[in-house]
């Protein structure tokens, strides 16, 4: 089975890899949803113990874990750091990669060298692997488009309720096979393969003096039900990569601010001050320091806002048709949405906690 197979909701006793179909049953039904976050084997393990191994070595213990694992590796890098340290802990240790992709999109263009929402991958990702080029060997690299003329062409309303996303952006592995049926090459040559991304930082709560580990579903969104997909640092067949990184971040936080009541606004992913704590804990720095500027919360992050609003700008058909799929829905299901708004997100769905000790 894939790992994000192991990924899901549960309601009635129904498993659910979309969270529109599990609203829906959870509304008919009138049952709670509950996040099923690798709960079979996360409950197995003792999270209330650090791994004793260092940071880098844990990296490497993972990456040596899907080279054996593995007949290709498709590592997906966009220049953040959590794909840097992904990218970097495979060069460093000289464990090679099959391929490497670079994802480009835009709303508003199909020059994507015209489109700010993308400076992060010109800017820091394609320059840094022309860095590297001497040390990546036979790695293939690949770069992936999606201009504003293909999403105008194909994205239908039917796109937002597939993937339980509101981005105008294709990201979701389903997608991008369609966009590209040759991604399926390795698969159709018999050869086990993995999209490895970068997912995700800790996820670290402190209630009543007790730090715990969790995951909301809106983190993985974008992994539920992929079948190739494969996140390096959450896995159930290696949770100390997770459990380590979550303790590095309680280390942190009781010896930086050892009175801290709450540590929650340090994990709002468009909170990009406040983030980069958190980076500088358990993440290597970029190749280039690059910032977007703050977003909002919801479904307006940072690089969103900047698509969005050039949509509004030179794409009015693409934009019209988001519009509608948000005040429709946000008309008929309010109780669903942050603040009873669609712009502020999917009421999120907490997991299972696990206490850090």
């Amino acid at each position: 089975m894939s790992i994000n197979k192991k990924l899901y909701w549960e309601c009635d006793g129904k498993v659910f890899y979309n969270k529109w179909k599990a609203l829906k049953h959870s509304e008919a039904a009138n049952k709670p949803i509950y996040f099923n976050f690798f709960d079979d084997a996360f409950s197995r393990y003792d999270w209330t113990k650090e791994p004793l191994e260092s940071w880098n070595e844990i990296l490497k213990r993972r990456a040596l874990q899907l080279r054996e694992k593995y007949d290709y590796i498709r590592l997906f890098y966009s220049g953040g750091v959590d794909s840097q340290t992904m990218l970097e802990t495979f060069v460093s240790n000289n464990i090679p990669i099959d391929e490497i992709l670079i994802y480009r999109g835009s709303a508003s263009t199909d020059n994507m060298d015209e489109e700010p929402a993308d400076d992060e991958v010109r800017l820091v990702a394609i320059p840094y692997l022309e860095s590297i080029k001497g040390k990546l060997g036979a790695t293939k690299i690949t770069i992936l488009e999606t201009g504003a003329s293909w999403l105008t062409e194909n994205l239908t309303e039917d796109y937002f309720y597939e993937e339980s996303t509101f981005a105008i952006r294709l990201w979701c592995e389903r997608h991008l096979y369609r966009r590209d049926p040759s991604l399926r090459f390795p698969a159709d040559k018999g050869l086990l393969h993995c999209d490895l991304r970068g997912g995700d930082k800790p996820k670290v709560f402190l209630e009543n003096g007790q730090y715990y580990m969790a995951m909301y579903d809106s983190s993985r969104i974008w992994d539920i039900g992929d079948e190739y997909l494969e996140n390096f640092y959450l896995s159930p067949e290696m949770p100390e990569v997770h459990a380590k990184q979550c303790h590095m971040v309680k280390n942190f936080f009781q010896l930086k601010y050892p009175h801290q009541k709450s540590i929650k606004e340090y994990f709002n992913v468009f909170d990009t001050e406040k983030l980069e704590v958190i980076n500088k804990i358990c993440r290597v720095p970029r190749y280039r320091e690059f910032n977007l500027g703050k977003g909002k919360t919801g479904v307006l992050s940072n690089k969103q806002i900047i698509i969005q609003e050039r949509a509004r700008v030179h794409n009015p058909k693409l934009y019209e048709l988001w519009m509608s799929f948000l005040k429709n829905e946000g008309k008929i299901n309010p109780e669903r949405f942050n603040n009873g708004n669609i712009e502020d997100d999917f009421v999120g769905i907490l997991s299972k906690k696990y206490s850090l000790g």
